[in-house]
């Protein structure tokens, strides 16, 4: 979740989830047409994704990664919640407990 309260004299953001650097290939469904993207960030309630493209907000999409810690594909439907010149920022409807999991054991690595 991504909540934005403008203040006069500056712009706080709070996520629910932190966001890890990561750089991962996902495979992105649109509108029934797939392509391969990077995956820049990535939170248990979102990504960052490079693309080449704007999409519209709130465009519907379906991302299939896989991490290092998973023995399966993760495969999560998810909303643009922004978009900008080569990049959006996603929100996924959810994930399955073994996704989480998998989430999880990968963010490991960055508590270190």
């Amino acid at each position: 979740m991504l909540v934005l309260l403008q203040r006069p004299d500056f712009l706080l953001e709070h996520r629910s989830n932190t966001r890890h650097p990561v750089s991962i290939d996902t495979t992105v469904t649109f509108e029934e047409t797939q392509s391969g993207q990077k995956i820049v960030n990535l939170s248990l309630g979102g990504a960052l994704l490079t693309f080449g493209e704007r999409l519209p907000i709130g465009s519907r999409l379906t991302l299939v990664f896989r991490l290092p810690t998973a023995e399966a594909d993760i495969s999560v439907g998810a909303v643009v919640r922004w978009t900008a010149e080569e990049s959006i920022g996603v929100q996924f409807d959810g994930l399955r407990a073994r996704e989480v999991w998998s989430l999880n054991e990968y963010f490991k690595q960055f508590e270190e």
